[in-house]
């Protein structure tokens, strides 16, 4: 199939006065044909040949009117929900096709779903467990939102941590965004036991998806193990996690006496934020910790309300003064030989985008007015991008970007049909969606685009 026809026609400019209905009507066919051929849920691939086909198709649009980002992002979310990626049931949401290949292929993918209407929030509640137990659980369910409660397709200490857990979780995502048209400003990740673990990694491997966390009673992934009772037996926990939480709110708790899941990890982490918190004021200060000497592993009095209601007041800053974003390429619990599915491999985060991250790589990024400041450590800055959406600035000005201490780029970057369409497949968010970026590389230092 043919999915660049017409580059002749696409490669007209347009300009204000052409957002009319064919123009707009044009765009609504190329996301028909996107929404199409993007893959249904993330265990699925791209083909390559088809996705590179639908850029060049998008580039051959070129630039689009100052101003017209929102009848663009209308224009290409129009066909999600008939198109998007989607399950079957309302109550019991089962993903049929989830293309989990794997030893487990044939496995039932499903979640629990309360809730309807529109203009809500979203809560992924992830349940607890261990070893051959644990069972679907919307306890964390946040007022105002539609509820996904997955059931585990692995059952064991670290379900939600593991590959498949984690595109499991990034999968209903996208689906009640594209299905229920969810606010992607309110999307709450929590948990209690198994499902707090999993709910820390994944506020700190996507903090940019959620508007808060509440990883309770759980684990962070340590050496020379998790379980541990004191913060003295940890000697580190995994990297490319809880410096990214900077602007993410979270609430949860552990127990001195928890033996499930012990407290040592948390202690740990409570003192790393302490430090984090030090070196960078006004970072990290929305994170609510609470240690209970006595309590075992149970819903301390008032809990999961208070917690629930926390959550509750929160909204996601989707576009952040300052980003911190270290990146850990394998995380653990790293697949096993049988497992043919790899880790989502992460190219953004905010308004960041790098296209080859490297392991261990940390990036910091601050903007204030239409100047952007990056500094790099342990990557190249080859395939990095500031990505713009036009109210983190003022267009009529000019927009000023250093890069280790360095101008690179001075200018006004063009708002093109291309970085919309790239930053919407990106995380499916019509929130976080930019349509102007500035590379970091290339001759001369940089330039918009």
């Amino acid at each position: 199939m043919r999915l660049a026809p017409l580059l002749l026609l696409l490669a007209l400019p347009l300009h204000a006065e052409d957002l009319d209905r064919k123009t707009l009507k044009r765009m609504e066919d190329f996301a028909v044909r996107g929404w199409k051929g993007r893959p249904p849920t993330k265990f699925h691939a791209w083909d390559r040949a088809a996705r590179e086909a639908l850029l060049e198709e998008a580039r051959a649009f070129g630039a689009i009117p100052e101003g017209s980002l929102g009848q663009v992002l209308d224009a290409l979310w129009k066909p999600v929900k008939k198109h998007g990626p989607k399950g079957k049931g309302r109550g019991k949401m089962v993903i049929e096709d989830h293309g989990y290949t794997s030893r487990f292929t044939g496995d039932e993918m499903w979640a629990l779903v309360k809730g309807s209407g529109r203009d809500r929030g979203l809560s992924i509640s992830l349940h607890g467990g261990g070893e051959g137990a644990g069972g679907a659980d919307p306890t964390f369910s946040v007022k105002g939102t539609i509820t996904i409660a997955p059931q585990g397709l692995l059952l064991h200490g670290d379900n939600w941590n593991t590959v498949h857990g984690e595109k499991q979780i990034l999968t209903y995502i996208e689906i009640a965004k594209a299905q229920f048209d969810v606010d992607p400003d309110r999307v709450y990740v929590g948990g209690f036991s198994m499902g707090g673990t999993g709910s820390w990694h994944m506020a700190g491997r996507f903090p940019d998806l959620f508007a808060g966390a509440a990883p309770c009673a759980g684990v962070v992934m340590a050496q020379p193990k998790s379980q541990v009772p004191t913060k003295e037996d940890v000697a580190v926990v995994q990297y490319g996690i809880v410096p990214n939480v900077r602007n993410l709110p979270m609430y949860y708790f552990t127990g001195l006496q928890d033996r499930n899941c012990m407290p040592g990890t948390y202690l740990y982490v409570a003192d790393m934020l302490d430090e984090l918190r030090k070196a960078d004021p006004g970072g990290y200060d929305r994170i609510r910790f609470e240690v209970y000497p006595d309590l075992a592993h149970a819903f301390p009095p008032g809990e999961p309300g208070n917690c629930l209601k926390f959550l509750a007041e929160q909204r996601r800053d989707t576009y952040p003064e300052k980003i911190v974003w270290e990146y850990a390429l394998h995380p653990y619990p790293l697949p096993d030989d049988k497992d043919t599915t790899r880790r989502q491999v992460i190219t953004t985060m905010y308004w960041i985008r790098h296209e080859r991250p490297i392991d261990r790589m940390q990036i910091t990024a601050r903007r204030e007015g239409n100047e952007f400041r990056v500094e790099i450590v342990g990557a190249g800055a080859e395939g990095c991008s500031v990505m713009l959406n036009p109210s983190m600035f003022d267009p009529s000005q000019d927009v000023v970007v250093h890069l280790d201490g360095k101008e690179v780029y001075r200018g006004r970057p063009e708002p093109r049909f291309a970085t919309v369409v790239e930053s919407l497949d990106a995380k499916l968010d019509r929130s976080l969606t930019f349509d102007r970026s500035v590379p970091l590389w290339g001759e001369g230092g940089a330039g918009g685009r």
